[in-house]
């Protein structure tokens, strides 16, 4: 995420905090001062029933203030494509907080242990909402810049006769991206993989960071999450504007484009040379712990569960199998041929194809 994005960003969880804090404590102030009047809206009783209503209603909502960050800060997670996060926050009051307290509260202290569970709830989900907020401000303020600046002008060293689009898609460890940069740079034609995320938030007005965690993947949590938070959760949207971008990108220039299931979406094209990427698990295991810094004793699970991922996604919306090898012009064994010879076959695949198409 650039800095001035990071910044928007920031700027925007300040707002929305600011406002759900000051109707927060608006809503406090009247529970402590009015209940009376805020419970004869609903209902009348006796002398001992309002004395009683009074009662329970400053006590239960007595930290009612706090639901000014936690609500805030689910929809913020989910906004950001953390689903896992945003449902924890979702359900940390509701589910994990307040039913726990009262059975055990209530079991010790009777209906006052009742009561008391909502600000022991409301406190606790405060807590957990605030520790979670601070700790992702600050991996945004140490957030280095990843995507690279883009040019809109075409190379005017293009080794390449005749318009090609080279779309690689790649098992994790495999070099696969490592891969595309070298073709791209090889044949002097444009690399796109992080950049398409940039144009995407350009696009959409999504942040980078949303669109990187959930573009490329489908995840249980994000869908049982889908919409919670005024749905947010868009990720149709974004591959439908993925969609056109790579189609744009496709038609304006040669170019070599990164996963996104951009093979699929450029089927059909005769200048299209589609590329699969893979390697065994050892090798993968090797390439993860060199350059991701990946613990050797995890790596082989967050391979397969980054892979799992990517299958799922290409599944939904192609509905064929991602390393189905007829879904692609060549597939190529990194762990046989190195990301350099690799790189130096799929350059002389792409001439060829080039000659073809004279």
């Amino acid at each position: 995420m650039v800095h001035g994005k990071m910044d928007r960003v920031k700027q925007t969880l300040k707002i929305v905090l600011g406002i759900s804090v000051v109707i927060s404590t608006i809503a406090f102030i009247l529970f402590q001062t009015i209940p009376d009047k805020l419970i004869m809206i609903f209902g009348s009783g006796d002398e001992l029933y309002m004395e009683f209503a009074c009662i329970a209603f400053r006590t239960y909502l007595m930290l009612c203030i706090c639901n000014g960050i936690q609500i805030p800060a689910g929809i913020f997670f989910q906004a950001i494509g953390k689903s896992a996060k945003s449902a924890i926050l979702s359900l940390s009051r509701q589910v994990l907080f307040l039913i726990p307290a009262m059975i055990l509260l209530g079991q010790t202290f009777g209906m006052k242990g009742f009561l008391y569970s909502g600000p022991f709830a409301d406190g606790l989900a405060f807590i957990i909402a605030g520790i979670l907020l601070i700790i992702e401000i600050k991996h945004l303020g140490k957030q280095k810049v990843h995507s690279e600046a883009l040019e809109d002008d075409t190379s005017e060293d293009n080794k390449l006769d005749k318009h090609m689009i080279i779309t690689i898609s790649r098992e994790y460890g495999s070099g696969g991206r490592y891969v595309g940069r070298l073709i791209a740079d090889k044949l002097g034609i444009k690399f796109y993989d992080k950049e398409i995320i940039t144009k995407l938030a350009e696009r959409t007005g999504l942040s980078e960071q949303y669109i990187e965690n959930n573009e490329q993947k489908k995840e249980l949590l994000a869908n049982l999450n889908n919409g919670y938070y005024f749905g947010l959760n868009n990720s149709d949207e974004l591959f439908l504007e993925e969609t056109k971008l790579i189609k744009e990108l496709a038609n304006k220039e040669s170019c070599v484009i990164i996963g996104r299931c951009a093979d699929f979406m450029l089927k059909g094209r005769k200048n299209v040379l589609k590329v699969f990427i893979y390697s065994n698990m050892e090798d993968k295991i090797n390439r993860a712990t060199t350059y991701y810094e990946l613990d050797k004793e995890k790596a082989q699970k967050e391979i397969s569960r980054i892979d799992k991922l990517r299958a799922n996604h290409y599944k939904y919306y192609t509905e064929k199998e991602w390393n189905d090898h007829s879904n692609y012009d060549i597939c190529i064994n990194t762990a046989t041929l190195g990301v350099e010879k690799t790189a130096e076959l799929v350059c002389d695949m792409v001439k060829q194809k080039e000659a073809i198409l004279k």
